[in-house]
């Protein structure tokens, strides 16, 4: 093992490619097993600090100087693991396609700047005071309306396809997520945005007026977040779902096409965009400028992801090894380009009894244990061939709410000295044996199947924990990726995991959903009447720099007194693409690909002379 510490090597590396980003194209390329690869420019920085968003920049696109063609790379998005319903679903992959189909309120023009624009929205809702808000929305904004479409909904809602979205469905997608008599209540994990509702009431088609119970500073944040999705009501049936393909109707700048699990996701430009004319005076109008994108399934075979991208069947190309991207880019000529993802790789305990199972992790100090066992910056060289970094509570892409790198390489669990080290072990040991850490028996891990790197890595982790603590572990494979994990956290009964989770947009996100005792992703039976009390102080704060501070003191709080959920690195996406494809967009996670619109093939560049 390599030894130093890990960020001053992948800074170094990073300055001498000059080509540093903080985040990655959702349609590039498979990068790292689950997020994808990075588009983009820009020297690289001794900090490797997130650089923003060229599309959030005025005047930051390239006028389209050529119409039609399609985008194509592989990805990640035709993974249903749970379900296609954009309200019920909590695995990213999907977000893509949810992202393109369907609109928000409000989104992100860049996630790691927390750049906030309108979609639906003809502005910025007007905050009357902390607890109201009026919506003013785009009149003519119709449900995607197409010959196929009229014949999946016939039996269903004939009276959808070219429908007006009004202020009524964006009432109905919030009412939906917080209907405690729903037989599916359980599935909506972001219903602890939404509870904040007091009362909506519709001023007229195309006027929502929203008081809240309380002062909630992200509910903003809450009307452009990646599963903030407006649905209609007709696609929805007695049962509360809309789990079906041909249901994926929205009023998105793209309409789904096709969507084969594990195969293809494709879909086509919607000729009748309510936004198509927005950037007219950035010279793109009539958006979306392709005539489709389709996204073949992310193989996993580097060698046949190669030879697509060279000959020019995909337009970008990444794997979970940077050495392999590199390669490839030196073969192009062209440069490999790096970027943090902010999804999370991550252990979570069970720590309180439950109707399951009896915990071994209910004392605070077997789980600091843990947590200090392991070796962050090693783990970060040995998962995803290297392609990954030491990740605090929220990860450093969203630079806003993270822990800078130097801070977090001051914490226990995550310092990389060898004196620092060794101190760290040592009180692992310490508090291991304080609190019985022999008593507690062998451990079943479930243990995530997708990406493969992570089953792959598990011996190691299962032998650090044997040496350092005695603590001994054996892998329960999920092998449907993370089927058994999902229902398992929503039973609350598993005592110790290993995989990957989202990456998000806002403190809250990371925070509120999981830690909160009412939380609807509280998967370790965590009550905690202090930390509650932070977490409620973080949304009732609207002076942000004041906001910050308390999401910084909330995520020293979790490392020190919870310990609940350990986040061990997130990803580094590496890629290469080629230069015709222009405007490409970036983003840490899934969820982002309204951005598509934008983007547009330059059929005049030399590079896509032999272009498949």
């Amino acid at each position: 093992m390599e030894s130093g510490n890990y960020w001053t090597r992948f800074n170094r590396r990073a300055v001498s490619r000059r080509r540093f980003l903080a985040g990655a194209t959702v349609l590039g390329v498979g990068a790292t097993g689950v997020a994808l690869g990075a588009c983009g420019g820009g020297d690289g920085e001794e900090t490797a600090r997130p650089q923003g968003s060229p599309t959030a920049a005025a005047g930051g696109l390239e006028p389209a100087g050529a119409r039609g063609s399609f985008l194509r790379a592989f990805s990640y998005e035709s993974l249903p693991l749970d379900t296609v319903d954009p309200h019920q679903t909590q695995f990213g992959p999907i977000y893509d396609m949810h992202a393109a189909v369907f609109s928000k309120v409000l989104k992100y023009d860049s996630v790691y700047d927390s750049i906030i624009g309108t979609d639906l929205a003809v502005s910025m809702p007007e905050v009357v005071d902390q607890t109201t808000y009026v919506i003013k929305i785009h009149p003519g904004a119709t449900f995607h309306d197409t010959p196929a479409i009229r014949d999946n909904l016939r039996d269903i809602a004939p009276e959808l396809p070219g429908r007006e979205l009004t202020a009524e469905d964006i009432k109905y997608s919030i009412e939906r997520q917080i209907d405690q008599d729903s037989p599916k209540s359980a599935l909506y994990y972001r219903s602890s945005q939404w509870a904040t509702v007091d009362q909506m009431e519709i001023v007229d088609p195309y006027t929502l007026r929203i008081t809240t119970k309380r002062p909630t500073a992200p509910f903003i944040h809450f009307l452009a977040d990646s599963n903030a999705a407006i649905i209609p009501k007709e696609l929805v049936d007695a049962s509360d779902e809309m789990n079906d393909v041909k249901l994926m109707v929205g009023t998105g700048p793209f309409i789904l096409d096709k969507y084969v699990s594990l195969q293809v996701s494709r879909a086509l430009r919607n000729p009748a965009w309510f936004a198509r004319e927005l950037l007219a005076d950035q010279g793109l109008p009539d958006r979306p400028i392709v005539d489709y994108y389709e996204v073949p399934w992310f193989t996993g075979d580097p060698t046949a992801m190669e030879a697509a991208f060279k000959a020019k069947q995909v337009d970008g190309f990444g794997t979970d090894n940077p050495d392999i991207v590199q390669r490839v880019a030196n073969d192009v000529g062209r440069d490999m380009h790096q970027s943090l993802g902010s999804g999370l790789i991550n252990s979570r305990f069970l720590m309180n009894d439950s109707a399951a199972a009896e915990t071994p992790f209910k004392d605070v100090r077997l789980r600091k244990a843990v947590h200090l066992a392991n070796d962050r910056n090693w783990m970060a060289q040995q998962m995803a061939s290297g392609g990954a970094y030491p990740c605090g509570p929220v990860a450093q892409a969203v630079k806003k709410w993270a822990f800078t790198q130097a801070e977090l390489a001051t914490k226990p669990g995550y310092r990389f000295g060898g004196q620092e080290r060794e101190e760290d072990i040592a009180e692992a040991k310490k508090l291991w044996d304080a609190a019985g850490g022999s008593a507690v028996p062998k451990i079943s891990v479930v243990t995530a199947g997708i990406p493969t790197y992570i089953p792959t890595f598990f011996p190691q982790f299962q032998a650090r924990l044997r040496e350092v603590l005695g603590l001994e572990v054996e892998m329960d494979l999920d092998s449907t990726g993370y089927t058994k994990l999902a229902q398992g956290f929503v039973e609350k009964r598993i005592l110790l995991s290993l995989g990957f989770d989202n990456g998000w947009n806002d403190v809250d996100d990371y925070t509120f959903p999981y830690f909160h005792s009412t939380g609807a992703k509280n998967s370790f039976n965590l009550s905690d009447p202090e930390l509650d009390r932070m977490l409620e102080e973080e949304r009732a704060e609207f002076d942000d720099e004041a906001r910050r501070q308390i999401g910084f003191e909330l995520q020293d709080y979790l490392l020190d007194k919870v310990v609940g959920m350990l986040i061990w690195v997130s990803t580094i996406n590496s890629s290469v693409w080629w230069p015709y494809r222009k405007n490409l967009w970036f983003a840490p996670w899934f969820g982002n690909t309204f951005h598509r619109a934008d983007e547009w093939i330059d059929q005049n560049d030399p590079s896509f002379q032999g272009r498949a």
